[in-house]
């Protein structure tokens, strides 16, 4: 991953955080979208991580 994904999933990511931020303070629920935000941070987390693991099995063979 060049550079220029790196901001923008950090862009994204941010982006991500300020909307749960502004519904928590327009009443949202606290749990739920923290629950969200973590989700999505691990989920892409387990992703990067298994692709790295694919391509060190591929680097072995």
């Amino acid at each position: 991953m060049g550079d220029e994904d790196r901001r923008k999933r950090a862009a994204e990511q941010e982006a991500r955080a300020l909307r749960a931020l502004e519904s928590i303070r327009n009443g949202g629920d606290l749990g739920t979208e923290t629950l969200d935000l973590s989700n999505e941070y691990s989920d892409g987390l387990r992703t990067r991580v298994a692709a790295w693991f694919r391509g060190a099995r591929r680097r072995k063979d």
